[in-house]
């Protein structure tokens, strides 16, 4: 090496050529625009749970009528069980949360009551301290599967600010007794062919 310049031109060689395959794969990556980005949608599997069945009243549509004017962009009731969520929209408002699906059924829930409009559940009002399963007493929560093989995060508090993070997530608004677990709702299946097509 004393005086050589074979190594240090072998050197500046190897820098060259990887500074030149950086900016080649760079350059020949797949552009994806805003716009794109903006277009894309999620799915979340959404049901209620009471003591020991699903409440089956859900709406298979987004019935807008009179509501329209009122309808906040991002979300939208996809089928029965089935929300339909733009992140990029939901995310930039803040609004990437379970709050937004109880307000597209208008579902009003607190940590200790379920309140249903006059199309699900007959308008009925679910509260701990009026409520009973059987003769058990029960609590309001959520459970949250990422994915539908993996396994359910309970909440039990601030229930309208549980994160909506991804694709092909499955929630359980459930009023259960202590010693049962909720499952994942039945539009979960549903959820296979709309992740894959998103």
């Amino acid at each position: 090496m004393q005086g050589g310049t074979l190594f240090p031109t072998m050197i500046f060689v190897i820098c060259i050529l990887g500074v030149a395959l950086i900016t080649y794969a760079r350059q020949s990556q797949e552009q994806v625009s805003a716009l794109d980005t903006a277009k894309q949608n999620y799915y979340t599997a959404f049901g209620i749970y009471k003591c020991d069945q699903f409440i089956e009243t859900l709406p298979a549509g987004q019935d807008v009528g009179a509501d329209a004017a009122t309808l906040k962009a991002g979300a939208y009731i996809e089928s029965a069980g089935v929300i339909r969520w733009e992140p990029q929209v939901l995310s930039g408002e803040r609004r990437a949360n379970l709050q937004t699906i109880f307000d597209l059924y208008g579902i009003k829930v607190t940590n200790d009551s379920i309140k249903f409009p006059p199309t699900i559940n007959n308008g009925e009002t679910i509260s701990e301290t009026d409520t009973k399963c059987g003769d058990k007493d029960a609590s309001v929560q959520v459970s949250v599967w990422d994915s539908n093989i993996s396994s359910s995060k309970i909440s039990i508090a601030d229930l309208g600010k549980v994160r909506l993070t991804g694709n092909g997530m499955a929630i359980t608004l459930a009023f259960v007794p202590k010693d049962v677990e909720a499952p994942q709702p039945n539009s979960t299946s549903d959820l296979e062919l709309l992740t894959l097509n998103s």
